[in-house]
């Protein structure tokens, strides 16, 4: 054995160019596989960190009627006490109760439909981070005679305001009737999603509460749990316990995101898996041309009694030595590209036109060691696969033959 691999370590080295640029085409193409599985994989999991962690958490939980009619009348019965229990449980690592309603946001410049939230701002801060999504301003810390509202980017643009204007909320009551209050923007959040950031406002629980007649009213719970993988059996459980609540995991929620995230470690493997399924037919091609311009010495081999399995298993080692070679080179310039990324982000082209989809302009790839592993699997399996038919050309040369051929 240690004989067959000093000889196949010798015979890739016989034309050192060809070696070199079908190790350098191997190296290129995982590097490229990886850069594109990680930016992939960074955009996944940058809108589930902000869309799930940022803005509607792990599960929920509603007034059956609340989703079709977001109206504070359609509250939770016991809202805070549930919430109370909920925590108790040990389950959530933060949970908040909020008020939550459809209404008016207006300034002397425009109006628009807006989504009202009167939130607890230190359990919003522990569910949502929302303190720390600020752009600008203070988190519902300045004692002004206005009441404070927190909006995002976009709507300040839409509406034409900034921190300390004035704007105008309006919005039902638990009874129905119409209820306007004048805010003062205490400060500006900035999410990835445009669409959440130029209809979604904060403002304070007990405010809003006094506003629409019920102090400690409740229309949505929202839960951030300490095991994100238990969000089916959480919601299975908190379904059994409150069967006259509607409650709905993330992926409820966020179909087409669950679906993404489902698929996706099969997607990246595949991803990577055509770039180098195709490399490897550059790897087949150079073995083949090798086997070619050693018919006459391969002629002798088999002549002088070297059996075919060893003619073959010949082959293949070599085609395994250079995707070992490749392969080892390219994962580790990939791991190190990666890192270099993930310190310093990629700017993706036109990534202001994303923020419309909820994906970020810059992305912080990063990928599990145990992918690389994976892809270094990969390669070795198909560079065997690429060896076997100038393998079975190998061993199918008739000796008398071969040793004549120029």
């Amino acid at each position: 054995m240690y004989t067959l691999i000093k000889i196949s370590w010798r015979n890739i080295w016989r034309n050192r160019t060809r070696t070199l640029v079908i190790t350098i085409a191997l190296v290129l193409g995982i590097m490229g596989g990886i850069f594109s599985a990680a930016i992939r994989l960074a955009a996944e999991e940058q809108q589930f960190e902000d869309t799930i962690e940022n803005m509607i958490s792990h599960v929920q939980i509603h007034h059956p009627e609340f989703l079709a009619n977001p109206e504070a009348h359609y509250r939770i019965p016991d809202g805070q006490s549930i919430a109370a229990e909920i925590d108790n449980q040990g389950v959530a690592a933060a949970i908040s109760a909020r008020l939550v309603m459809d209404g008016m946001a207006a300034s002397a410049n425009m109006n628009t439909g807006v989504r009202i939230k009167g939130i607890q701002k230190d359990a919003e801060a522990k569910t949502t981070r929302l303190d720390n999504l600020l752009e600008e301003g203070t988190y519902f810390d300045e004692d002004w005679r206005l009441p404070s509202v927190i909006i995002g980017r976009q709507l300040a643009k839409d509406l034409m305001v900034e921190t300390g204007s004035r704007i105008v909320l309006t919005f039902q009551d638990i009874d129905g009737e119409i209820v306007s209050s004048s805010f003062r923007v205490e400060a500006l959040y900035r999410v990835t999603s445009r669409r959440f950031e130029e209809r979604t406002v904060f403002v304070q629980d007990d405010i809003l509460g006094d506003l629409v007649g019920e102090p400690d009213a409740v229309t949505e719970i929202a839960i951030l749990l300490e095991d994100a993988e238990l969000y089916r059996n959480t919601t299975e459980e908190l379904r059994a316990k409150y069967p006259g609540l509607e409650i709905r995991h993330w992926a409820d929620m966020e179909p087409t995101l669950h679906y993404s995230l489902e698929i996706l470690d099969q997607v990246l493997i595949y991803l990577v898996g055509v770039i180098i399924l195709g490399v490897s037919f550059g790897l087949l091609n150079t073995i083949l041309m090798s086997i070619l311009e050693r018919v006459r010495e391969l002629g002798v081999l088999l002549s002088i009694g070297m059996k075919r399995i060893k003619v073959f298993s010949m082959v293949v080692m070599e085609t395994t030595m250079i995707a070992i070679i490749g392969g080892a080179v390219g994962l580790v310039l990939s791991f190190i590209m990666i890192r270099i990324l993930n310190q310093h982000g990629v700017n993706i082209p036109g990534g202001e036109g994303l923020e419309d989809f909820g994906f970020a302009a810059v992305l912080y790839p990063e990928l599990p060691t145990s992918f690389y592993f994976e892809i270094g699997g990969v390669v070795i399996l198909f560079a065997i696969l690429a060896s076997i038919y100038p393998a079975w050309k190998a061993i199918r040369l008739a000796p008398a033959e071969a040793v004549r051929a120029e």
